[in-house]
């Protein structure tokens, strides 16, 4: 665990460095008054590429898990404390997180390796019978629980959203156009027993209604 804590400047770097081949590591981040919602984006020195991490907020540190891939470069990490609203989003903080290069360990194996075939079944198990949009952000849920990563729906001017059930696929588009996108298909939609609902669109929300 690294932690980098913020006063007057908004460039940081982290308390103690991690050290090359690390996995399982958090940033947590200290001294971000107001602050309710955030993703971190990490990328490693040099490379322009990053990868983004929803940030929980746990007695007013935002916390968030370090790829444990950026860790296998050895090469310093950058840390983007990144905010978005209805019609913007931005870098507010940046954290700096120094690695110490090392040899790699002969019986070093990351944990995706170890948990690769775990993840597969998980996935196979789970099937989504639900949507939720919220705070620009599109989820698919099963049983309430979140599967993959949420979508974010770019929103310009505050321009508003619909969905429709096309009885092929769920589709959104913005009310002031007459293109609509496929989101999901109906058939990747399901639930526990494996039955696909039917749904319907009410008032922006998405409703799975299985037959008894």
């Amino acid at each position: 665990m690294v932690r980098a804590e913020f006063k007057d400047r908004f460039r940081q770097t982290a308390s103690d460095p991690l050290t090359q081949w690390d996995y399982g590591q958090e940033l947590r981040v200290a001294g971000i008054p107001d602050l309710k919602d955030a993703e971190i984006h990490f990328s490693c020195k040099g490379k322009r590429e990053a990868l983004i991490v929803d940030a929980d907020l746990e007695r007013g540190e935002l916390v968030a898990r370090i790829p444990d891939e950026l860790l296998v470069e050895g090469e310093e990490i950058q840390a983007y404390v990144y905010v978005v609203d209805e019609n913007s989003g931005k870098t507010i903080y940046t954290v700096i997180i120094p690695v110490k290069r090392r040899k790699k360990p002969e019986d070093y194996s990351a944990p995706a390796h170890h948990d690769r075939l775990k993840d597969i079944i998980d996935k196979l198990n789970k099937k989504a019978d639900n949507l939720k949009c919220e705070d620009g952000y599109l989820q698919l849920l099963s049983d309430t629980l979140p599967i993959g990563d949420r979508i974010r729906l770019v929103q310009s001017g505050g321009r508003e959203i619909e969905l429709k059930n096309d009885g092929t696929a769920i589709c959104w588009r913005y009310t002031d156009s007459n293109e609509w996108t496929e989101l999901v298909k109906l058939n990747d939609l399901k639930g526990k027993d494996g039955e696909t609902p039917e749904f319907e669109i009410r008032e922006g929300h998405l409703f799975a209604i299985y037959n008894e």
